[in-house]
């Protein structure tokens, strides 16, 4: 298991919930996928790099600063005697090099992630200088996507192309022959305490009442609004949903996106479209902790402290 797990951030899952639920403006729809699949591609490679462990100290997904200027790192591999720094990219398609841009067939530009990569290479080692560390910073593209072709470039060692990623991890394996030493693993503890948790990021604006309500099928994320028994078919995949599961799903969405409201079964029950309010209730009652009695109960997750 990594040092440091990669997990959805606050931002993703924000969209994700929401894109369920009501229909999102064509910019923010369109980050929100970019978002998504550049997850979906860090944890492809996270599926990987797990192979290098217990000799690869693995940290993903950081958020650092340095001197009031923040970088983000995809993948950090400790090995015994050199990090290895990873900016993880999930293109697909042809995309003609530039030196500053990469073009895709339909004209659509994005930046050289080379020059992303520098900059962060950069501020990771003034980092390590400040912290009192002096080691070997190697950084590489990885370019996941089996489906990604990039036309016109010149040889650069810092690019592994889909190819590529074979030999790349055969030589991250010849790294990966010995156990870090302490001085790695209390680095690793010292960049983990390091890292922001709570990074100021693009955020949607919402409101309760303009957003859908219903329970979603856990396969293809469509609401559903009327639906009785202890299973439903979903009408868009028509997959069958356990409904008490949907309704245990939608209340941690609800929780998710309105941390600070009271968590009730009559709001509740509004939230999942629920015409039998004792079905919410009767999933509060057994998966969350009860705070007051009636008519005034309402229930915080199981593990908070009173």
């Amino acid at each position: 298991m990594a040092f440091k797990e990669r997990t959805k951030s606050k931002q993703l899952r924000t969209y994700e919930i929401l894109s369920q639920r009501m229909s999102l403006e064509k910019e923010d729809y369109y980050y929100s996928l970019n978002r998504k699949k550049g997850h979906e591609g860090e944890c492809r490679y996270d599926v990987l790099t797990e192979k290098l462990e217990p000799n690869c100290i693995i940290l993903n997904d950081l958020q650092l600063e340095i001197r009031h200027s923040s970088f983000q790192v995809d993948t950090l591999l400790l090995f015994a005697d050199k990090i290895i720094l990873a900016e993880i990219k999930n293109y697909e398609g042809v995309h003609l090099w530039g030196k500053e841009k990469l073009t895709k067939r339909s004209g659509t530009t994005l930046e050289n992630p080379s020059m992303q990569l520098q900059k962060t290479k950069v501020r990771l080692e003034m980092l390590l200088q400040e912290m009192g560390y002096s080691v070997k910073v190697d950084a590489v593209v990885v370019f996941v996507n089996p489906e990604f072709t990039l036309l016109g470039a010149p040889y650069d060692e810092t690019f592994i192309l889909p190819s590529q990623i074979p030999e790349h991890f055969r030589e991250l394996q010849n790294l990966a022959t010995q156990q870090p030493s302490k001085k790695m693993e209390k680095l690793a503890e010292e960049l983990l305490k390091r890292h922001i948790t709570d990074y100021p990021s693009k955020s949607l604006e919402y409101d309760y009442e303009k957003i859908g309500k219903g329970i979603n099928c856990p396969s293809c994320g469509f609401l559903a609004k009327n639906y009785a028994g202890r299973s439903h078919v979903c009408g868009s995949c028509g997959k069958k949903m356990s409904i008490k599961k949907a309704i245990s799903s939608s209340i941690f969405d609800f929780y998710f996106l309105f941390p600070y409201e009271k968590i009730t079964t009559k709001r509740l029950a509004d939230w999942c479209c629920a015409q039998n309010k004792d079905r919410v209730y009767a999933v509060l009652k057994q998966e969350w902790q009860p705070i007051g009695s009636a008519p005034g109960r309402y229930y915080v997750p199981m593990d908070q402290k009173l």
